[in-house]
């Protein structure tokens, strides 16, 4: 059941949700800088869409099969 049905949220986005929130704690526990935190999301997000990247579908070894 989905109560907020536009915005299509899936397991994905939950878990980069998590890692965004387990990224604020450790800042507020460690006391890290407001940079530290800014770096460390982007490199949350940057992972994130590096994993919804899908792969050429290129046939590499096509000159073999002349």
């Amino acid at each position: 059941m989905m109560f907020y049905s536009y915005l299509k949220l899936g397991p994905r986005d939950g878990f980069m949700l998590i890692a965004a929130f387990i990224m604020l704690i450790l800042t507020l526990i460690f006391k890290w800088s407001v940079w530290e935190f800014t770096f460390s999301i982007v490199a949350i997000i940057i992972a994130f869409l590096a994993g919804r990247m899908k792969p050429d579908k290129k046939n590499v070894l096509a000159f073999l099969k002349r």
